[in-house]
């Protein structure tokens, strides 16, 4: 990258420093890449054009950073997940805010990430163990450097899927591009690169605490929606099936009839109450994805 580019993209970064992360990620990425495959470009029409002449002309044609800042800052409203933008119901009683809970896109985006993170835990973990061990195994041999630079490049796109589930399941903006390497540097040069840029690192270990994360998720959202649908499904389980509701050593209680009611009840809110819990998960999931995966 040339220092004329680096300029403007340090400028650019500043015109933005009130937008989103996400934002500033994506608009560093497209005029990194414009850039770099326009000057490409012209430097093959015509090789006696010499960088600056070709950058000049290049950045006279895209724009300042100032425009190309005043236009990422008037659509970033609409660069926004849509249930970030949803207006809050505080206007609703608690009744229905508390059970309003059913009808909120967030708190179902979240039920669903919990159940997929530990699907996703797994293979982050398998790819991310399995080409570490394979690159640090090659890395002796001519061809090891290219298998470490693709290794490292799969890491960026998995945490580029990674970010668009966030926002999609979660509401949480992340970046539409990821980040942007040239891709005509040597590969040693791009491994360097890679090595170098903190962002790699900490999407590695994104992807390996997905697991553990993902192990959790999956255990609250099995025990508690399993014994909120047991309690609300009492009359189906006792009176057609036979199986007894309560179960304590080698022992078992049947409830008595008088407090289905009751129990049904208890099941209704104690699964409200997760879907609460899950919606408070998400947005801490989404608040430390963007940390770990999103570029400052």
């Amino acid at each position: 990258m040339t220092k004329r580019i680096d300029q403007y993209l340090d400028e650019l970064k500043t015109q933005m420093a009130d937008c989103d992360k996400a934002t500033i990620q994506d608009a560093l990425a497209d005029a990194h890449e414009h850039f770099s495959t326009a000057l490409s470009i012209l430097q093959a029409e015509d090789p006696s054009l010499n960088e600056d002449q070709a950058l000049q002309k290049i950045i006279a044609e895209y724009g300042s950073p100032e425009e190309i800042a005043a236009e990422y800052q008037q659509v970033e409203f609409y660069l926004k997940p849509y249930s970030s933008r949803r207006s809050g119901s505080e206007a609703r009683g608690p009744f229905a805010r508390f059970f309003g809970i059913f009808i909120d896109p967030a708190a179902w985006g979240s039920f669903l990430f919990m159940v997929i993170a530990l699907i996703t835990g797994v293979l982050y973990f398998s790819w991310v163990t399995t080409g570490a061990a394979l690159a640090l195994s090659f890395s002796l041999f001519l061809f090891g450097v290219p298998l470490a630079v693709l290794f490292l490049l799969s890491l960026q796109g998995l945490g580029w899927l990674e970010g668009r589930m966030v926002e999609g399941l979660l509401g949480v903006r992340m970046p539409r591009r990821p980040i942007f390497f040239p891709t005509e540097e040597k590969w040693l040069d791009r491994l360097k690169l890679y090595l170098t840029d903190k962002r790699t690192w900490m999407t590695m270990v994104y992807l390996v605490l997905q697991l553990p994360f993902g192990i959790l998720y999956i255990i609250i959202w099995s025990a508690i929606v399993a014994y909120s649908l047991v309690l609300i499904a009492t009359p189906f389980v006792q009176d057609v099936f036979g199986l007894p509701i309560i179960h304590y050593g080698t022992g078992y209680y049947f409830l008595p009839t008088s407090y289905y009611p009751f129990a049904m009840l208890m099941g209704v809110v104690s699964l409200t109450a997760f879907m609460h819990l899950a919606k408070w998960i998400g947005k801490i999931h989404g608040k430390y994805a963007k940390f770990m995966l999103v570029a400052d």
